[in-house]
């Protein structure tokens, strides 16, 4: 299967000049376009995002599958909330058959490198419905993501997909006669109405636009499943980083004596530190906190400290570029908490200071902000976990010079991945890695089944991060 362009960034909005610093002028501590031997301002001028139309996606439907005898159905995750686009209305509420309680998607079977998923939606006065799944957006035929009426309002579907399969999701409903418009439009801006799975309480709000959708993953991710809070499950300690007006609002969580997983944890020990980017989206949409938190529990993840900068209004000009918040995670964030730890001067959080215990993570534009701050200071940032990095935005080949600059004066670890429904974004990856690899540097590259898209993103970062503490060396 094929995707979209890889023009398309899923919350990258589009923006402001690329060497523009956070929170003011270039004297800001945030750090601005002034000298820069590592990144030279002029070299380093963003490219414009480039325009296409998506690449068409081989759509399988097995449509009357039976669930295997021994299988056992697996929710996923939707909104009980609306967002509509151009075009016809939504079924009103009143319209709709009761949704089927708490069960989503459905996985029929699995066979080896497949999966039969099962969708169901209730939408009495569609004329048409299709599954909008993320990196989805052209199939082929284009009709290939319709639902098929089963009577009484509801539409239904059965998908073969890829056993590592994890989406983002909606239902596109046409209220009028005639053709569906996603025909000809595609499903990425479908010209009618996108809704979310009633039925479905694995969801987040962390896409562009901020609109509750649902969440389908064949895979069993474990403690770090997407999903609501498990019953019984405190919420994670909170904290915010004492830090100045020009400097990005971060937040914190740290593992503690006391809690699940850490009933023998010294607390004057040096705990390894996870760098998040975006992490608005992380906290109070993801509650990736939570999931770090599962992971001590269960013993896959070690006792760890987490600091989560905001990207702020002027995500574009911050992100994805070489100064804004990845030299001020480099030069400041970074050295401060490795000195001084966190929390209050008289009892605090103590942070690891070697290179190897410190990993900075990041998707999108924030996969490129990790890779400049890993570039800027390989003796304090070890490691990175770039998830669909935007490497159209610079000339092709022109990070593997910096980081292979960095990664000859100290030992790194680059984890690398893309989705298989993101255009080129897999191939630009791994011809990045190559040259790396090439240059002796210990650097990966992951494809996983998904667009450019959170529901992947999230739980396969806290399976590399748990990787990537295990194997410290």
């Amino acid at each position: 299967m094929t995707s979209h362009t890889a023009a398309d960034a899923e919350g990258d909005p589009a923006g402001a000049p690329a060497d523009a610093p956070v929170g003011g002028p270039a004297s800001s501590p945030v750090g601005g376009p002034s000298s820069d031997a590592i990144f030279p301002s002029a070299a380093w001028q963003p490219l414009p995002r480039a325009e296409g139309r998506e690449v068409p996606v081989s759509i399988v439907r097995r449509d009357g599958a039976a669930a295997a005898p021994t299988s056992t159905s697996t929710s996923t995750s939707t909104s009980t909330s609306t967002s509509t686009s151009t075009g016809s209305g939504a079924a009103r509420p009143e319209d709709r058959p009761s949704p089927l309680g708490g069960e989503g998607p459905q996985v029929l079977a699995r066979d080896g490198d497949t999966a039969l998923v099962r969708f169901r939606h209730a939408a009495r006065t569609a004329r048409a419905v299709a599954l909008q799944a993320n990196g989805w957006w052209r199939p082929e035929p284009r009709e290939a993501c319709d639902l098929l009426p089963t009577g009484d309002g509801w539409w239904e579907g059965t998908f073969e997909v890829p056993a590592d399969w994890r989406a983002t999701y909606g239902y596109v409903e046409h209220l009028e006669d005639g053709d569906p418009p996603w025909w000809e439009a595609g499903l990425k801006s479908p010209g009618a109405a996108v809704v979310s799975d009633l039925s479905n309480p694995r969801r987040h709000r962390a896409g562009r636009g901020g609109a509750l959708r649902a969440v389908v993953s064949v895979p069993d991710d474990g403690p770090f499943a997407m999903g609501p809070a498990h019953d019984g499950e405190p919420s994670p300690l909170l904290h915010t980083l004492d830090t100045t007006t020009q400097e990005p609002l971060t937040r914190w969580w740290a593992s503690r004596p006391g809690d699940p997983g850490c009933e023998d944890l010294d607390p004057t020990a040096p705990l390894p530190l996870l760098v998040v980017t975006d992490g608005l989206q992380h906290v109070d949409q993801l509650g990736t906190p939570a999931g770090l938190r599962r992971g001590v529990a269960s013993g896959v993840l070690p006792p760890l400290a987490a600091v989560f900068v905001e990207s702020g209004p002027r995500r574009e000009e911050v992100l994805g570029v070489p100064d804004g918040h990845a030299r001020w995670i480099a030069e400041t964030l970074v050295p401060r908490l490795q000195e001084h730890g966190l929390g209050e001067s008289r009892a605090p959080v103590v942070v690891a200071e070697d290179a190897a215990s410190t990993i900075i993570t990041g998707s999108s534009f924030g996969a490129l902000t990790a890779l400049f701050a890993l570039a800027r200071a390989p003796q304090r940032i070890g490691a990175a976990i770039a998830q669909s990095t935007s490497l159209w935005r610079y000339a092709p080949g022109s990070l593997a010079g910096p980081l292979g600059r960095a990664g000859r004066e100290h030992p790194l670890r680059l984890r690398l991945h893309a989705g298989r429904f993101e255009g080129t974004m897999s191939q630009q990856t791994r011809e990045l890695v190559d040259a790396l690899q090439a240059d002796g540097i210990d650097a990966t590259s992951t494809v996983h089944s998904g667009g450019h898209d959170w529901a992947w993103w999230q739980p396969t970062m806290l399976h590399e991060l748990a990787s990537l503490l295990a194997a410290r060396p």
